[in-house]
């Protein structure tokens, strides 16, 4: 998803004088865009399944492609005249109707297509349109003439961050901190390290600039949130565990990693998406053998970047999230669960592995290998799944009109008065757990309930092995003595 200029690729090292970064006006969208505005079917399928609209916030996906293209075939004539004649259809123009989704704006015909505090003539959308959209993917999957929603939404907010400057002040904070820091939080390189401190057992590093040692089997690519977010660090310490249970050969980067620069790019942030992007791309290139380097990451959106959007970059990895990895090594017997966990588990999709990666089997399949844990699938799942309300920068940004999104996929899973949510996201789990915990404070759901990434559960139904004995492996370990004798009864 670069940006493009002109219909080319724009070199954000080194832009050229007329390049546009993003989209400001609807004759700077590619002809697919504009192709998209008037292919829309108006059939509703978007926005019946997107999570904004769900709730009450003024995102419509099909609204907005009807407002774009009302708005193009408004401008049609105006783009089309001869410079002279523009004037007289200014005032023709200037009344045409917006559908604006909130409030009553109306705009001129070189109105921007939106602005964070307008002034003078109105935007041609409602600013809180271009900042409600979490990029989860709905709209798009549910299109039937295959409208891509979300790369228009970004290109517009592109605009807005790179050229205008004008987006919501927190998120300016997490762009701050990605620039200076290289993790969303502005948190010290040196902490990526401590998660590792209480493991009985040592890490392997991988070294920037030195090739993988050969027998190692992945690169764990940690990601921000698992080395960082405290909550993230128990699921970062099980996989880990569970990885040495199964003789997996895994090594991290430690403080060699840096943001993947998602957060960047969806926010709109192209340049500096592509400066931590490449900066990636490098360390891990210098550290790759003859073969594709092999990654696993627990983050969807590591997950995602790293197999999608690296190779823009030049970076080509062979990636697998961790419930995939997870999901083969119990199938290959590495891992066998065997601790009854007598409980009721539902489990939510995150978008960035189901919808944008069709990830949706192999969680499922470590969660089921479980003996006596049962599964209960919520209404809205696998393609059709409800978003956590953290993708597409929103997790740093306030969520302020309608319901809070994860409260409402919160309230679907307590419906089912699980014992366990269940996720493979930190980010979800970060959501989904704000959200029980504003549930339990209400008396709307149970003390006891948990929210649980699919390795922790994993890891809760592994049997430790006893140590090796002196007389050979656990399977040899010696039998307890058999008991004596009674001695006979005293005669009679």
């Amino acid at each position: 998803m670069p940006v493009y200029s002109g219909g080319k690729a724009v070199d954000l090292e080194d832009p050229g004088e007329d390049d546009l970064m993003g989209v400001g006006k609807v004759e700077d969208f590619t002809w697919k865009g504009l192709l998209d505005f008037g292919t829309c079917t108006e059939c509703g399928r978007c926005q019946s399944q997107c999570p904004a609209w769900n709730i009450d916030k003024p995102l419509s996906p099909k609204l907005l492609v009807m407002t774009l293209r009302d708005h193009a075939l408004a401008k049609g004539p105006w783009l089309t005249a001869a410079e002279e004649a523009r004037e007289g259809l200014d005032a023709e123009l200037q009344g045409v109707a917006s559908l604006p989704l909130v409030g009553d704006t109306g705009y001129a015909a070189d109105a921007p297509l939106a602005a964070y505090q307008p002034t003078g003539p109105g935007a041609v959308l409602d600013n809180d349109v271009l900042w409600s959209c979490t990029t989860c993917g709905a709209c798009v999957e549910q299109c039937p003439v295959d409208i891509e929603h979300i790369d228009h939404i970004i290109d517009m907010r592109r605009y807005q961050v790179l050229i205008e400057s004008s987006f919501p002040s927190e998120a300016g904070v997490m762009l701050r901190n990605l620039e200076n820091k290289g993790n969303p939080w502005g948190m010290a390189e040196k902490l990526r390290d401590e998660w590792m401190s209480d493991l009985s057992f040592d890490v392997r590093r991988a070294v920037p600039g030195e090739r993988l040692d050969a027998d190692i089997e992945y690169l764990f690519w940690v990601g921000c949130a698992g080395a960082l977010e405290d909550r993230s660090k128990k699921v970062t310490r099980a996989f880990a565990e569970l990885l040495n249970v199964a003789g997996v050969e895994f090594a991290v980067l430690g403080q060699g990693e840096s943001c993947t620069g998602d957060p960047a790019r969806r926010l709109g942030n192209e340049f500096l998406f592509q400066m931590l992007g490449m900066q990636n791309v490098e360390t891990l290139n210098s550290i790759t053998r003859a073969a594709p380097l092999k990654i696993v990451a627990t983050c969807p959106h590591c997950f995602n970047t790293i197999a999608n959007e690296y190779p823009q970059l030049g970076g080509h990895f062979e990636v697998v999230h961790h419930t995939q990895l997870l999901a083969q090594l119990v199938e290959d017997g590495r891992l066998v669960p065997v601790e009854r966990i007598d409980k009721n588990v539902t489990y939510h999709d995150p978008c960035y592995l189901g919808r944008h990666n069709k990830v949706y089997t192999p969680p499922r399949e470590v969660l089921s290998s479980i003996p006596s844990l049962k599964s209960q699938e919520m209404h809205r799942c696998k393609e059709r799944g409800f978003c956590c309300g953290a993708g597409g920068a929103r997790f740093w940004m306030e969520e302020k009109i309608g319901k809070r999104i994860n409260r409402e996929r919160t309230d679907e899973a307590i419906g089912l008065d699980p014992d366990m949510i269940s996720t493979a996201c930190p980010f979800c789990m970060v959501m989904l757990s704000d959200a029980v915990t504003e549930k339990k404070a209400d008396g709307s759901a149970k003390d006891h309930v948990q929210v649980l990434d699919v390795a922790e559960i994993l890891q809760q139904s592994l049997r430790p092995l006893p140590p090796p004995g002196p007389l050979g492996p656990p399977d040899e370990a010696p039998q307890p003595d058999p008991a004596p004798d009674p001695e006979p009864a005293p005669a009679g």
